[in-house]
């Protein structure tokens, strides 16, 4: 793990300069590339180990494909996420979503801009999982926007950012839905947005975190049934599954 965080200080070092900004666990000074202080950087649990070839969530054991891929139909082609959804990093996003810390979408995309070129990612139109009118209103933004926003800022590709979704209905919060509930609260919840050009152009969504893939793979479908070529999936964080069958669980 150490020899990881090395390298991965060393690849973002050569895409960012050191920044002065506040830890996104504790809020204490820090002046790297990281954007966690040495304590909070050790609960941070990356995603750099065995993944599911189609979501890429963790994985233990021998199995190729989580739960959710080998038996649900599944719109998109990839997904990948740069850390695990737990820990600081769980906080961290938590804290962007709900505690009006939208900022932390600027550090936090470096970790994804990492992936992709990682995972040498090529795609024609970058997009961001929606959210209804009603939510966004009180929320006031959306988080998946803003880190798309960042994420082709450092790129220097915001002529390829376009909103290709929109959320037509309020729905329950995924959070708070059992893992069955969580794969038909969105169904229907999507249409393609009227200035939207996806057809024959391969897709990159951005999302916050992919617990059991329902939001995406919802965006993903729409994108496809309205000629998208591919759709890959980017999320800063999913959820490690530990077994294929896994039992109902609840947030």
């Amino acid at each position: 793990m150490i020899r990881w965080i090395s390298d991965l200080r060393r690849r973002l070092a050569k895409v960012f300069a050191p920044v002065d900004c506040r830890c996104l666990g504790c809020g204490r000074d820090v002046f790297d590339e990281l954007g966690f202080c040495p304590d909070c950087l050790k609960r941070v649990t990356f995603n750099n180990g065995k993944i599911c070839k189609r979501c890429g969530v963790a994985l233990d054991g021998d199995e190729d494909y989580c739960g959710n891929c080998a038996f649900d139909k599944i719109y998109f082609d990839r997904a990948f996420s740069p850390f695990c959804y737990d820990g600081v990093i769980r906080e961290a996003i938590v804290a962007m979503k709900f505690n009006n810390l939208g900022a932390y979408a600027d550090v936090l995309a470096r970790y994804l801009v990492f992936e992709a070129q990682r995972r040498h990612l090529v795609f024609d139109v970058v997009t961001f999982a929606p959210m209804s009118k009603g939510s966004l209103k009180k929320r006031r933004y959306n988080q998946a926007q803003l880190l798309a926003e960042q994420f082709c800022d450092i790129l220097d590709i915001r002529d390829k950012l376009q909103e290709t979704i929109v959320k037509i209905r309020d729905t329950v919060p995924q959070e708070r839905l059992s893992r069955t509930e969580r794969k038909t609260n969105l169904v229907g919840s999507y249409r393609l947005h009227p200035k939207a050009d996806v057809k024959n152009k391969s897709v990159l969504l951005i999302d916050d975190v992919k617990t059991t893939g329902a939001t995406v793979n919802e965006c993903a479908k729409v994108l496809k049934n309205h000629g998208a070529t591919q759709v890959v999936a980017l999320t800063v964080a999913s959820r490690k599954e530990n077994f294929i069958f896994e039992q109902e669980e609840s947030v």
